[in-house]
């Protein structure tokens, strides 16, 4: 252990001497004692209760009670909030992983601007934090290729992108058998924010915005929230990131999406790096019924940038969607609206839309 830490120590000292970017992973990462990959260099460890993020209101995660297994992502001093009313955002990981503070960078980020975030998974390691990852490989013939046979690559977070999450009524003994995220373990949290609001004992009382719960996920968690917003009726906003309909075989009807409701966001990457991208191109089409705002960037990797300082890119982009969505924000809607929006006027950026403009 203390090797580790002396080699993530020395590996952040010439990262910052050499005054890298981690918005995008890089093509060639530094490289951990076993040989692993970390696309975003070595992040520095706060412990769970230092406030964190670029938002107004620094935030924290810890395990609360009430909860079998999830981390919860708040601003640590809710005073600051004044009259203010923090949305809910359940979130689903990346294949599924059974650790909830696996996102920190790009929770606590969303968090810090005024949201109650809940992922699914119990507080895990805290390599899982800072610790190595890869991108799986897309096989010859793009990415539509890669999602038929991803099962044999190792994926986003050490486990297959593509693999099938647990099907729906694994509750929380199945969950801890397999450490996998399950649906039910997304339904309990919606259930434990609601109770929350009316509790009078919690530090959440009355400062929820229940009007704003939105479902969103990485790759099988991308799954996962799908399934939530057509099964979770007070769900009414959905985010999926490089995942769709179809990624794992276990959510190929697409009709099942008339049932979603709110504003949709789809990012993914492109078709020779994000196994995810027929999938998100998949559900865009899928749906008419709904405001849809799909993205994909050009050499953006599956992993995407959540693991880099604050969330990187996505983390911007996430909060923006959701100040937007969520509270009408003029400014950040500017990032997603109009013929000119930002991401439209940024050519690495290839957007299309429905319902929006």
């Amino acid at each position: 252990m203390t090797q580790r830490l002396i080699l993530g120590f020395l590996l952040a000292l010439t990262l910052a001497a050499a005054g890298l970017s981690a918005q995008q992973p890089t093509p060639t990462p530094l490289l951990d004692g076993r040989g692993l990959p970390l696309p975003f260099g070595v992040p520095p460890y706060f412990k769970p209760e230092v406030p964190l993020g670029n938002g107004p209101f620094k935030a924290a995660m810890s395990e609360m009670g009430g909860l079998s297994a999830h981390v919860v992502y708040a601003p640590a001093d809710l005073t600051k909030l004044g009259a203010r009313k923090l949305p809910v955002l359940i979130w689903a990981n990346g294949s599924c992983l059974y650790a909830g503070n696996r996102y920190r960078q790009f929770l606590t980020e969303v968090a810090s601007h005024g949201y109650l975030v809940i992922a699914g998974g119990p507080m895990g390691p805290v390599e899982l934090e800072v610790g190595p990852q890869s991108n799986p490989a897309v096989r010859q013939g793009g990415a539509g290729a890669a999602a038929r046979g991803a099962a044999g690559g190792r994926g986003d977070r050490g486990a297959a992108p593509t693999q099938a999450p647990p099907a729906p009524g694994a509750g929380r003994e199945n969950a801890a058998a397999d450490k996998r995220v399950t649906l039910d373990m997304l339904k309990e949290a919606v259930d434990w924010a609601v109770k929350q609001d009316a509790d009078s004992a919690s530090r959440f009382q009355h400062k929820l915005d229940l009007n704003h719960i939105v479902s969103m996920g990485h790759s099988c968690g991308g799954v996962l929230a799908i399934q939530l917003a057509e099964q979770e009726n007070r769900i009414n906003g959905l985010g999926v990131w490089f995942s769709g309909v179809g990624l794992t075989g276990g959510n190929a009807d697409p009709s099942a999406l008339q049932k979603v409701k709110g504003p949709v966001l789809i990012i993914t990457g492109d078709e020779t790096l994000d196994v995810g991208y027929p999938a998100g191109k998949r559900t865009f089409e899928a749906i008419a019924h709904l405001p849809v705002f799909y993205a994909w960037r050009d050499r953006l990797q599956h992993i995407g940038t959540f693991g880099a300082r604050d969330g990187g890119d996505l983390g911007v982009l996430a909060t923006n969607w959701l100040d937007w969505t969520t509270r009408n924000d003029a400014t950040a809607a500017k990032m997603f609206k109009a013929a000119g929006c930002t991401l439209c006027k940024d050519p690495t950026w290839h957007v299309q839309k429905k319902k929006m403009d």
